[in-house]
């Protein structure tokens, strides 16, 4: 990434002469502007975020060191390079207070300019790497409470596993060559150790590692590790299935499973995993985590975030934390559902999202007791809380109101009341006046195009489903004779006669 850079100076000359006389795209800048003085600066630089300044020390309206003094106040993280004349010396250490370790005499030298240019990119490479370095131990540190946390909320998700590998894969990492799963199968309970031992020392013999935890289900086994060619993969399978063991009932079986990615790969393995309502997964440290179908589900999850981002008032938040964690009596249990909460409070996906979770997960991993969590969850939700509102507020309400319903038009509930109340906090009288005047109709005529125009897709994907199937997916519960109805007054057609309709 190209590092943002603007050249402040008073004189047309040296301004002009700097921005031309170095190709600072090959240094692994971007020149982003240039100012007169420091006030013209400081307003670019309130727009358009620069990572170095260079600038002159005396410009009229606002000196170089004001100008340094001010922004160091907005961004701290900004390299400056200090252009001063052979008296103005003394003057530019002032600016060492600020953190300004680059001056250079006028008039200046392209050498001298490049190489310091140089060297602040190889410290700014150097930090980010030492971050990255830091992020990633933060998270192999939690990985394995990630990992769990993956599979219980793909397990309950599968209908949307792909949303849900979306989130986690970011934080997992997982690498481009993770395409495959081995399957062993009549791994006994008794044996389960001895074969785990036995397959690391194999994989250890081959210089490779397993790219998830071992996942055992019912006598079965899956493994995900590289496999580079059909070679190694015959190598495998001999191996494995020449392990014995003390009492054995039947011989292994190993069976290779190939996919084109690695979400298409564990969309595979949970639908595998998905009819077992126990799931062990096992790391390589012999560490295990035991997975019911039914424990810590989204749902709920989902739900008490729901309840979170729509309460009335602060103090509910802490009720809802604190409710959720009265059932909880153990430390790695609260900790798996506080990483669960956290990933569906912060759902934003923008550049500063691992910088996000590395901050939580650092904090998390800090606190020794339940109400240490609890806390730390509490002011997370209600600094979501607060943004979400806000971000509300600076909208129109009837903009977010259809956003709203493009997501949530299945839902039954759904109407103009609960949506002013539970959803925009307004009244319901303003929200309807200023709907029809937006939108020119009834908000029930706007809900109802939304669901029939669905229901119409669902109708041509799956013509052979029952109409009850098509009226509850398109918000209409149980009530499939009303959906009929509203259909035909939207199209002239019943949901059958539009059907044949199309068919012909």
């Amino acid at each position: 990434m190209l590092l943002r850079l603007i050249i402040v100076d008073d004189e047309d000359t040296i301004r002009n002469a700097i921005s031309q006389m170095i190709d600072f795209n090959a240094l692994g800048y971007e020149l982003v502007g240039t100012a007169r003085n420091g006030m013209e600066a400081l307003d670019f630089i309130c727009d358009n975020f620069p990572d170095v300044i260079i600038t002159d020390l005396k410009m009229p309206v606002l000196s170089g060191l004001e100008l340094i003094e001010r922004v160091s106040r907005l961004d701290a993280d900004i390299d400056y390079v200090i252009l001063s004349g052979y008296g103005e010396f003394e003057y530019a250490k002032q600016a060492m207070k600020y953190g300004v370790q680059n001056y250079l005499l006028k008039p200046t030298n392209k050498q001298e300019l490049i190489n310091v240019l140089t060297e602040i990119r190889r410290k700014r490479d150097l930090k980010i790497e030492k971050a990255h370095l830091q992020q990633k131990q933060i998270l192999d540190s939690v990985r394995f409470l990630m990992e769990q946390c993956f599979l219980m909320e793909a397990l309950e998700e599968n209908q949307d596993f792909m949303n849900c590998y979306g989130k986690y894969e970011p934080l997992l990492a997982f690498p481009d060559n993770c395409l495959h799963v081995c399957i062993c199968s009549f791994v006994e309970d008794t044996f389960l150790d001895d074969f785990l031992k036995d397959f690391h020392d194999i994989l250890s013999q081959e210089k490779l590692s397993l790219f998830f935890p071992a996942i055992s289900v019912k006598n079965s086994i899956l493994l995900v590790f590289p496999i580079d060619s059909l070679s190694v993969q015959d190598k495998f399978r001999i191996k494995l299935e020449s392990l014995e063991y003390k009492n054995q009932s039947v011989s292994l079986a190993v069976n290779f499973l190939h996919c084109s990615s690695t979400g298409e790969l564990f969309e595979t393995i949970v639908k595998k995993i998905s009819r077992y309502g126990q799931v062990l997964l096992i790391d390589e440290n012999g560490s295990r985590y035991e997975i019911h179908n039914n424990l810590m589900s989204p749902w709920k999850i989902r739900e008490l975030r729901n309840d979170i981002l729509t309460s009335p008032a602060l103090s509910d938040v802490n009720e809802y934390i604190s409710s959720a964690f009265s059932t909880v009596n153990q430390l790695e249990s609260a900790k798996n559902l506080a990483v669960a909460l956290f990933l569906r409070l912060d759902t934003a996906q923008n550049e500063d999202t691992i910088d996000i979770a590395c901050d939580f997960f650092r904090k998390l991993y800090s606190c020794t007791t339940i109400e240490a969590i609890q806390e730390l969850l509490q002011g997370i939700a209600i600094k979501n809380l607060l943004e979400e509102r806000t971000e509300i507020k600076n909208k129109s309400s009837v903009a977010t109101l259809k956003a709203y319903v493009k997501m949530h038009y299945n839902e039954e509930y759904l109407s103009l009341k609960w949506l002013a109340e539970n959803y925009l906090f307004i009244s319901v009288g303003y929200l309807s006046k200023q709907f029809v005047r937006e939108e020119g109709m009834r908000f029930s005529e706007y809900l109802n195009g939304i669901r029939m125009e669905e229901a119409k897709k669902l109708l041509i994907l799956y013509s052979f489903d029952n109409i009850k199937n098509i009226a509850r997916q398109v918000g209409f519960g149980n009530n499939p004779h009303y959906f009929s109805q509203v259909f035909k007054r939207y199209t002239g057609y019943t949901p059958r006669e539009y059907l044949e309709n199309k068919e012909k």
